[in-house]
């Protein structure tokens, strides 16, 4: 079953499928209908809403169709109970073929990053160049933890257990009482790029939407999709074919530039960008040269 909606051309255009094991994928699309596909790994948390432009025309403009789905838990899409990060292609290739897409290119932002990689692993025929903006490696590299994280929680995080997302729901309850004020949290914590990036209205209003709507159904989802990155992601990066481009800011406080380095090294085809003084944010001042790099 395939439901869609009739929303203005530059979207979201949303819709919902249900998937042959019965759950409810819903996603939303941005820009030209028969432009260049990219689809979109959202960050964690965040939703079908999250975009990289203040303004969604340039989707149009630049003769991109952008196609974001919410994962398991987040906005409108179903909980999928024991997922892992390596079943998430499985749901893309369903609404692929649902949509029309034979090949896309893939872009994710932050906790989307392993998604993106293992949709490239899963879909070498379908998935074209990929793209990862201030993303970071699989578990076999040790993070580095923030103070405010307990020990007891930094410590499970690495241990392959469904547990992990029972000790992390409550540190990240308190977001998902008032989500809308999550960009002017972030302004006052993150560097000074990133505070000037969010301070834009139209960014600010962005994010608050994504991240307000990834939040719907409670802190489940998030804790247990940043539980996933920290367990094995089912697949080796280093046998992902396509050609990677990431970009980094060297002043990204939320994943520092080191991450990004490692996860660069990693894969066998890759062309890093490091922006000197930027931060996670950064696409929303470079989208045209990242959608370029992907699509044309």
């Amino acid at each position: 079953m395939h439901t869609g909606s009739a929303d203005p051309a530059d979207g979201p255009r949303e819709g919902r499928l249900q998937l042959r094991d019965g759950r409810t994928l819903a996603y939303a699309e941005w820009g030209d209908p028969e432009g260049r596909p990219v689809l979109g790994c959202h960050g964690s948390p965040s939703s079908r809403l999250e975009r990289h432009v203040e303004d969604p025309g340039a989707y149009r403009r630049w003769g991109v169709r952008l196609v974001v789905p919410d994962r398991p838990g987040f906005g409108r899409s179903d909980p999928h109970p024991g997922r892992r990060v390596a079943d998430w292609p499985g749901d893309v290739a369903q609404l692929l073929d649902t949509l029309g897409i034979d090949r896309t290119a893939v872009l994710s932002l932050s906790g989307g990053a392993a998604y993106a990689l293992a949709c490239a692993h899963a879909l070498p025929d379908r998935v074209g160049a990929v793209g990862v903006l201030g993303g970071a490696p699989p578990p076999d590299v040790p993070w580095p933890w923030p103070g405010w994280l307990p020990p007891t929680v930094r410590a499970a995080v690495h241990r392959p257990s469904p547990a992990t997302a029972a000790l992390l729901r409550p540190v990240f309850a308190p977001l998902t009482i008032s989500p809308q004020l999550l960009p002017r949290y972030l302004q006052l914590r993150l560097n000074p790029a990133d505070r000037r990036v969010i301070g834009r209205p139209g960014v600010r209003r962005a994010l608050a939407a994504t991240f307000t709507e990834g939040l719907r159904q409670g802190a489940g989802a998030l804790a247990e999709d940043r539980a996933l990155l920290f367990r094995p992601w089912g697949f080796a990066v280093g046998e992902v074919t396509q050609h990677v481009h990431v970009w980094h800011g060297t002043q990204d406080w939320q994943v520092p530039v080191g991450l990004g380095r490692v996860l660069a090294a990693m894969l066998p085809h890759c062309t890093p960008h490091w922006f000197a003084g930027e931060g996670h944010f950064l696409v929303f001042d470079h989208a045209r040269e990242v959608y370029r790099a992907l699509v044309g």
